[in-house]
């Protein structure tokens, strides 16, 4: 956003979505009791009180009281494997009356000490007025590289008109840049990176018309092109070694409107579709280092959230807006669909469960654990049950802006709306 005030600074910042502020408290500290059989248990009739006493300040002790807090205004954040949090925190500064923004990112370690990896107000890229946030990060495997995604705005004359887009940033835990052969150490147009298992290749995706408009030599052109709605994207997917060699396609003429990376296996769940408006979306698993591709279904439809389990042997995701299904990977036909409003999900550890947030990605929402019926077989052609299965809130019902579940299962970290302060807490 720009405003010209005579003598005044110029805002420069990139736009990004607005944040609901609004927070709903209710203490519901006895959600874990709903539906509990009291029959079941032969208990005299007067221990229940105490029991209930006892359950309801066990629950809030541990739902009020983080593991560790992280006082900054943060945007994204991202467990390592080892414990680690990789963490984007806003950094607003004036350079000629503009004010730009470039987000900081820093490494908060197991012992709660914090440092700040990348400055962002000397990352520069250009020649003109360059603003960025971090929209995504994600670890390597063995947690010593991050991969950051950019969300970048450009001025590009002087009347302020802007050109968005997105780049992926490579760096090591020390903040050093990791530089591609005969390139930078920044991915132009990437989205959705993610290092593999070797430790020396990323895999990302790279939107169509950007793709088009680029080998057309549109980047040369000062006009800012037409944003696709969301439904439309269509990525192809490549690859880079950035110790080796330079980018080179993957699964060339497919294409894909949403991944999830199980980089320890080198693999991914994507929904593929057809170049040609129309057609059904496929879910495919997809082997990176052999390049194979497998069927697992075609869809009714497609509404997000495609997440694959820690194990890879489970994808979810919403086919509509009250439908989640999961299915296994190596055996398809084995599925089961639970109602539950679309949203994001986190699995547990054991994959039992999963922990949803409805509504909006990038609004806040509150935090229901959803426990996941048996997979069973389903006819080709049929559909599985939709099981009703009460959900059970968590936090005493208070919206978060983001949450992730660690990869060991043991923790939980969530974003605060307003104050965007990360809590982390241990899993229950």
């Amino acid at each position: 956003m720009i405003r010209r005030r005579m003598g005044s600074v110029k805002r420069f910042q990139h736009r990004g979505h607005r944040e609901h502020r609004g927070r709903r408290i209710e203490v519901s500290c006895f959600d874990g009791l709903l539906g509990l059989d009291v029959s079941v248990y032969r208990f005299p009739l007067f221990a229940i009180p105490f029991l209930l006493v006892t359950f309801f300040f066990a629950d809030c002790r541990a739902q009020e009281n983080p593991t560790f807090k992280i006082d900054e205004d943060i945007s994204r954040f991202a467990f390592s494997g080892g414990g680690r949090i990789a963490f984007a925190t806003r950094h607003l500064f004036s350079v000629k009356k503009i004010q730009l923004q470039r987000d900081d990112i820093w490494i908060a370690e197991t012992d709660g000490k914090k440092r700040r990896i990348l400055l962002g107000e000397k990352f520069v890229r250009g020649t003109g007025p360059f603003s960025y946030i971090v929209r995504g990060l994600r670890w390597s495997p063995d947690g010593s590289k991050i991969a950051a995604e950019l969300g970048t705005s450009e001025m590009i004359n002087d009347e302020g008109d802007t050109r968005e887009g997105v780049m992926t940033l490579l760096l090591d835990d020390e903040g050093r840049e990791i530089t591609i052969p005969g390139a930078d150490s920044v991915i132009p147009g990437a989205t959705n990176a993610a290092w593999m298992a070797d430790g020396v290749s990323v895999v990302y995706l790279t939107e169509r018309a950007q793709a088009n408009a680029q080998a057309a030599g549109a980047d040369r052109s000062p006009s800012k092109p037409p944003a696709s709605p969301p439904a439309s994207k269509l990525f192809t997917m490549n690859r880079v070694k950035p110790f080796a060699e330079g980018a080179s396609a993957l699964f060339p003429g497919h294409l894909f409107s949403v991944v999830a990376w199980n980089v320890k296996q080198d693999a991914c769940a994507a929904i593929e579709r057809d170049a040609a408006a129309g057609g059904l979306p496929r879910l495919v698993a997809l082997d990176l280092a052999r390049e194979s591709s497998r069927v697992l279904g075609t869809l009714e439809g497609y509404a997000g959230g495609l997440s694959i389990s820690p194990s890879g042997k489970r994808v979810a995701y919403w086919i509509d807006n009250e439908q989640l299904e999961v299915r296994e990977v190596t055996g398809p036909s084995r599925m089961a669909r639970v109602r539950v409003a679309v949203g994001t999900l986190a699995w547990s550890g054991d994959e039992a469960r999963v922990l949803v947030k409805r509504g909006p990605a990038l609004r806040s929402g509150g935090l229901v654990w959803i426990a996941l019926p048996p997979l069973t077989a389903v006819a080709a052609g049929a559909a599985p049950a939709t099981a009703e299965i009460a959900p059970r809130s968590i936090l005493h019902d208070l919206e978060f802006r983001q949450f992730d579940i660690s990869p060991d299962g043991r923790f939980l970290g969530v974003v605060e709306p307003g104050k965007r302060n990360l809590l982390v807490y241990p899993l229950l």
